[in-house]
């Protein structure tokens, strides 16, 4: 029987982007006469990329991460926006995501705890969670851990922090690699969140929404 559900935060409960994040990938676009899909593009790889070197004695927040990754945009498509003026604008976001629809009735009928396993800064989850005074028992985040998924120091971070064992609790999230495949290696149940109706890879549990994952997990506890 599991004791607790660790959950990710951006893309399961709120929406990776939204109207902030557009507005500023459309800033660098229309400065440049980019196409706004190859600023994305670049801007997430860059990030990703920092993202997995700056960890354990390199950390770096998600923070100077981006700006470093619009720095780098802003010199690729040769636009005149400010790294860090767009990394500001990208905080409210970060801050204040879109909430989707069945998050809370997920969080407020979820069987066992629900702890927040997710790559942020401290201050984007805290300040997303008073916002929307969501029901979470705890949150690790990747500024917490100094690592970020899909890197396995994160959970057993969170393993530790909370008192759980791997058989213990069960992930959720909305990545193959970070939410179901790095748990799953380390002998916590995975189930992917797959709202975009994406090929089920085999051997991989998915449900399309929270209602279809409450459903799945409940029988564990």
């Amino acid at each position: 029987m599991k004791k607790a559900i660790f959950c990710d935060f951006y893309g399961t409960l709120v929406h990776e982007n939204g109207p902030i994040s557009l507005e500023v990938v459309g800033r660098v676009a229309e400065s440049c006469g980019a196409a706004p899909e190859d600023v994305v593009a670049f801007w997430w790889e860059r990030f990703g990329a920092l993202s997995a070197r700056c960890c354990g004695v390199d950390f770096r927040t998600r923070y100077d991460i981006a700006v470093e990754s619009f720095q780098e945009a802003v010199e690729r498509f040769g636009s005149p926006e400010d790294p860090r003026a767009l990394t500001d604008r990208m905080v409210e976001h970060w801050c204040a995501p879109p909430l989707y629809e069945d998050a809370r009735a997920f969080l407020e009928a979820a069987p066992a705890p629900v702890y927040l396993v997710t790559n942020s800064d401290d201050h984007f989850v805290e300040e997303a969670l008073r916002r929307y005074g969501l029901p979470v028992a705890g949150a690790v985040t990747s500024q917490a851990a100094r690592y970020a998924k899909p890197r396995p120091e994160i959970f057993r971070f969170a393993l530790e922090r909370y008192g759980l064992r791997p058989g213990e609790t069960v992930h959720l999230g909305d990545s193959l690699a970070g939410d179901v495949e790095m748990p799953r290696a380390l002998g916590i149940r995975a189930l992917w969140l797959n709202r975009k109706g994406k090929p089920v890879p085999p051997g991989v549990e998915a449900a399309e929404n929270l209602a279809e994952a409450a459903r799945t997990l409940a029988p564990l506890f």
